[in-house]
C-alpha cells in the first residue's frame, strides 16, 4: 500500500496526516518494504543504536567505563551531524511517523528512569550521614542552590552586553533560561556517578549526597512555586488555577495515602528473601502510569508523578533497589536506545560557529565554577579539607541522562533552540567525561593512606594499650567478637581500646552511612537489631570499665567498597589490628572484602573463622574456664605478628597457649630467606625467654612434606579451641607444596584454608593474621 502523507495548516499549526498501513509487515516476499512499517523500523533502530553504543564502549574501554559518553556518541553518529547528512538515509530511517514513536518510547524510558532511581532515595537518611556531613550538607545545599542561579544570570548579562553579545539567533530570554537550566543539578546523577566510581561511602561522597538532597528539595519547591505563579498569572479564570492547585495536592495525597499502602501490602505478602510477583510488578507499573498521567492533567511535567511515586515507595526489599533489578534490563537495553535516537536526531553540529561555542562555554564554565565555589565556602568554614571540598565541587558538576532529558524537555517546549540544545548536550558530554577522569585520579591520590608509624601488634609496646577494630556482618557474630575481646583484655595495665564496626550491605538505603553510636539506648524504646548490637557492647564495657573501652560504629556501604569504611576507621583511630569475623562458608563478595582489607588496610588484619568452640564469657565465670589456643609458627612477618598477638592472649587467666614451631628434617627453619630466618630466630628467643614462667607450652615439630603437616593438624586440631596461623608464607616451601593448588579460601593462606577444609574435618576456630 502506498504511504500518502499530507500536511494541513489549521489554527496556525501544521497537521500531518498519514494513511495507516499497520504496525507490522507481511515481509519482502509479499512485496512490502518492512522499514515502512513502525515495528520493523523500531527494532532496526534499536539494533543499530545498540551496536554503535557497544562499538564506542569497546573503543573507550581502556580509559574506563563511560556509558553516558558512548551512548551520546552513538546518537550523534546516527543523527544529522554525521550519517544523517545523507538525505536518503534520513527520509528512510527518521521519517515523521517513526520519530513520533521514538519520542513516545523516549518519554517512557525517562519515566521509568525517574521512578527507578528515585525509589532508592530514603529522605530519612539525610540526618544519619554523620554530623559534619549533615550540617555542612544543609548549608552547602542552600548555597549550592542560590549561588549558581544568581551567578549564571549575572554571567548571561555580562556576555550579552560586554563580551560581544549572545550566540547568533539566540534571544535574551533564551540565553537567561539556558543559565537557569545549567545551574540545576540532580541527586540521581551524582548518586550514579559515585556508585560507578565506588565512592559512595567516602567522606567526599557523603558530603556530595547530603548537599544534593538539600539542593533537590529546594529545587522542587522552587519548581512547584514557579508553576503555581504561572497558573495564577496566565490563566484568566482564577477559579481554574485554584482547581489545578487542588488537583496537584490531591495527586500527592493519593500517592502517599493510597498508592503507598498498596505497595506496603505487596511487601507484606512477599516472603522475606523472595522477589516481587509479576502481578505485583504490573500493578506498580499501572500506578506509575496513573501518577504520570495525572501530572499531565494538572499542568505538571509527566515525570513529576514518577518522582513523587518513587519518593513514596517503601525502601525496604523487595521494593527500593529490588525494583531496579526487576526493571533494569527493560529500561537500559530496550528503552535506552530509543532515548539515544531521540537525542541524536535533534543534534546538528553544523549549526555552530566557533564564536557561538566560545560564548556558550563561557556561560557554562562560569556556572560550573560557581558550583565549586558554592561547595567550597561552607565546607572550608566547617574545616573540611580543601581538596575534599574541591572534589565535591567537581562531582556536583558531572552531568548525565537527567540533565540531557531536561534539555530535551526545554527544547520540546521551545524554551531553547536546536542550536542551544546541541551545545548543551555536547558540553555536558565532554565536561562530564573529563570530570569523571579527574575525580577518579584525584580521589585515588587522596585515598592513599600512609600511617606515620607501623601499626602492628608486634610493634605495639607491651605496656601500651592495644587498639583493635572488630568487624562483623550479622548479629550472631557479636558473641564470638566479645569472646575475642575478652581474651584480648589485659589483666593489668592500660585498658584495651575496642572499636566495634557493624557492616551492613547498602540495599535498604539510598545513602551510604557511617554512624558513630554515642548515645545510650533508651530502655523505653523497642530496640532495633542495630541497637541491640550496640547495647550488647555497652553492657560488656560496663562490666569491665577499667580494662576495656568500647566505641560502636555502623557502616552501610556497597559490597565492593565496604572495606573503605573499615580502612577509614582504622586509619583515623590508629588501630593496631583489624579483626574481621566470618563464617566458614564465605560468599564471593565476603572474600572480596577480605582481599581488599589485606591489600589496603593501614594496620594488621586478622580473619576470625568462628566454629562455636569459645564459651560465652558473659554468662560463665572466668575462673572455671580453660581456653586452649594453639599458635602454629612457620616463619615470616605474618607468623611473627601472629605470635605477638598470641602472647597477648596468653596473659588472660583462662588461656592456655601451645606454640608449635615447624622445622624441617634438619631441625632448621624451612625458610630460605636468611633475613627472615634471623628475624624469626630473634623473635622466638625473646618469646621463650619472656614466657618461660607463664602457662605456655612450646614444641618444635619436624615436618618434611605437606602430608605430615596434615596428619599433625588432623591429630592435634580438635584438642584446641582456637588455632592461630599466619596468612602469607615464603613461596615453594616443601612442607606446603601442593596445598595452594587445592586451596578454596586463598584469603586465609595455605594453613588457614587447610584448617577449615573438609579434608581434615576439624571443628576448631581459626584466627589467621596478616601483618
Amino acid at each position: 500500500m502506498e504511504n500518502i502523507t499530507k500536511t494541513y495548516n489549521y489554527g496556525g499549526v501544521d497537521w500531518i496526516c498519514e494513511t495507516w498501513i499497520g504496525a507490522s509487515s507481511m515481509g519482502i516476499a509479499h512485496g512490502e518494504n518492512p522499514i515502512k512499517f513502525a515495528l520493523p523500523l523500531l527494532l532496526l533502530q534499536i539494533s543499530v543504536v545498540s551496536l554503535f553504543s557497544m562499538f564506542f564502549q569497546f573503543l573507550l574501554r581502556p580509559f574506563g567505563k563511560f556509558a553516558f559518553l558512548s551512548q551520546i556518541l552513538a546518537g550523534i553518529c546516527l543523527g544529522p551531524s554525521i550519517i544523517g547528512r545523507n538525505k536518503q538515509y534520513m527520509s528512510t530511517f527518521f521519517y515523521t511517523r517513526s520519530m513520533y514513536i521514538i519520542e513516545s518510547f523516549e518519554a517512557i524510558c525517562f519515566l521509568f528512569i525517574c521512578y527507578v532511581t528515585t525509589c532508592q532515595i530514603d529522605t530519612h537518611m539525610i540526618k544519619r550521614v554523620g554530623r559534619l556531613a549533615f550540617i555542612n550538607g544543609i548549608k552547602t545545599g542552600i548555597v549550592l542552590f542560590l549561588i549558581p542561579f544568581l551567578w549564571g544570570q549575572f554571567t548571561a548579562v555580562l556576555i550579552s552586553k560586554r563580551l560581544g553579545g549572545r550566540p547568533a539567533g539566540v534571544s535574551p530570554a533564551e540565553f537567561h533560561h539556558v543559565a537557569i537550566v545549567q545551574s540545576t543539578m540532580f541527586f540521581q546523577v551524582v548518586y550514579g556517578v559515585l556508585s560507578n566510581l565506588k565512592m559512595l561511602n567516602t567522606e567526599p561522597g557523603r558530603l556530595a549526597l547530603a548537599s544534593m538532597m538539600v539542593h533537590d528539595c529546594l529545587s522542587w519547591c522552587f519548581f512547584m512555586l514557579n508553576i503555581a505563579l504561572k497558573h495564577n498569572t496566565h490563566l484568566a479564570d482564577k477559579n481554574h488555577a485554584y482547581y489545578l492547585s487542588a488537583a496537584q495536592m490531591l495527586m500527592i495525597v493519593m500517592i502517599v495515602y493510597v498508592f503507598r499502602p498498596i505497595m506496603e501490602w505487596m511487601m507484606k505478602r512477599t516472603p522475606e528473601g523472595h522477589s516481587l510477583k509479576a502481578s505485583y510488578l504490573t500493578v506498580i507499573c499501572v500506578l506509575l502510569f496513573i501518577s504520570s498521567l495525572w501530572s499531565e492533567f494538572v499542568g505538571l511535567p509527566y515525570f513529576f508523578g514518577a518522582v513523587a511515586l518513587g519518593l513514596a515507595t517503601p525502601k525496604r526489599p523487595p521494593l527500593g533497589t529490588g525494583l531496579s533489578e526487576k526493571m533494569g534490563c527493560f529500561i537500559w537495553y530496550f528503552l535506552m536506545p530509543c532515548y539515544i535516537i531521540g537525542i541524536g536526531y535533534n543534534m546538528d553540529l553544523s549549526l555552530f560557529s566557533l564564536g557561538d561555542l566560545i560564548r556558550y562555554e563561557i556561560l557554562f564554565g562560569m556556572v560550573r565554577f560557581a558550583k565549586v565555589v558554592a561547595v567550597a565556602l561552607p565546607s572550608l568554614y566547617y574545616n573540611v579539607p580543601l581538596w575534599h571540598a574541591i572534589l565535591v565541587g567537581f562531582i556536583v558538576n558531572i552531568q548525565g541522562i537527567y540533565d540531557v532529558q531536561i534539555y530535551k524537555q526545554n527544547f520540546n517546549y521551545r524554551k531553547i533552540s536546536k542550536k542551544t540544545f546541541g551545545a548543551m548536550v555536547m558540553s555536558a558530554m565532554i565536561n562530564s567525561t573529563i570530570l569523571i577522569v579527574v575525580v577518579k585520579k584525584v580521589y585515588q591520590t587522596m585515598s592513599k593512606r600512609n600511617p606515620y608509624k607501623r601499626r602492628t601488634v608486634q610493634h605495639c609496646r607491651i605496656e601500651a594499650p592495644l587498639r583493635i577494630l572488630t568487624c562483623f556482618r550479622q548479629r550472631e557474630a557479636v558473641r564470638p567478637v566479645l569472646d575475642l575481646v575478652e581474651l584480648s583484655r589485659p589483666a593489668i595495665g592500660s585498658p584495651l581500646s575496642v572499636f566495634a564496626l557493624n557492616l551492613e550491605e547498602l540495599n535498604n538505603h539510598s545513602l551510604p552511612l557511617l554512624i558513630h553510636h554515642t548515645q545510650e539506648i533508651s530502655p523505653f524504646v523497642v530496640p532495633s537489631p542495630r541497637d541491640q548490637i550496640v547495647k550488647a557492647f555497652h553492657n560488656y564495657e560496663k562490666t569491665n570499665p577499667e580494662t576495656v573501652l568500647i566505641e560502636c560504629f555502623t557502616a552501610v556501604a556497597p559490597r565492593k567498597t565496604m572495606h573503605e569504611d573499615v580502612c577509614t576507621i582504622a586509619f583515623d583511630q590508629e588501630t593496631d589490628l583489624v579483626v574481621l569475623t566470618l563464617d566458614a562458608g564465605m560468599e564471593s563478595w565476603e572474600r572480596l572484602l577480605c582481599r581488599n582489607l589485606l591489600q589496603t588496610c593501614p594496620c594488621s588484619v586478622a580473619l576470625f573463622i568462628d566454629r562455636g568452640r569459645l564459651p560465652d564469657f558473659r554468662f560463665v565465670p572466668i575462673k572455671k574456664l580453660c581456653i586452649t589456643i594453639c599458635a602454629v609458627f612457620l616463619g615470616g612477618p605474618d607468623d611473627r605478628e601472629m605470635l605477638a598477638y598470641a602472647t597477648r592472649l596468653a596473659n588472660h587467666p583462662s588461656v592456655e597457649l601451645h606454640v608449635f614451631r615447624l622445622l624441617d628434617q634438619n631441625g632448621a627453619s624451612p625458610l630460605r630467606d636468611m633475613v627472615e630466618r634471623n628475624h624469626d630466630m630473634r623473635v622466638i628467643n625473646v618469646f621463650r625467654k619472656e614466657n618461660s614462667e607463664n602457662n605456655i607450652i612450646f614444641r618444635e615439630v619436624r615436618i618434611e612434606e605437606a602430608v605430615e603437616l596434615m596428619e599433625l593438624l588432623r591429630k592435634e586440631g580438635d584438642d584446641f579451641d582456637v588455632m592461630m596461623v599466619g596468612i602469607r608464607h615464603e613461596e615453594n616451601l616443601l612442607m606446603l607444596e601442593g596445598l595452594s593448588e587445592w586451596s578454596k579460601m586463598k584469603e586465609l593462606g595455605e594453613l588457614g584454608d587447610l584448617l577449615i577444609s573438609k579434608d581434615l574435618q576439624l571443628s576448631v576456630s581459626v584466627l589467621a593474621l596478616h601483618q
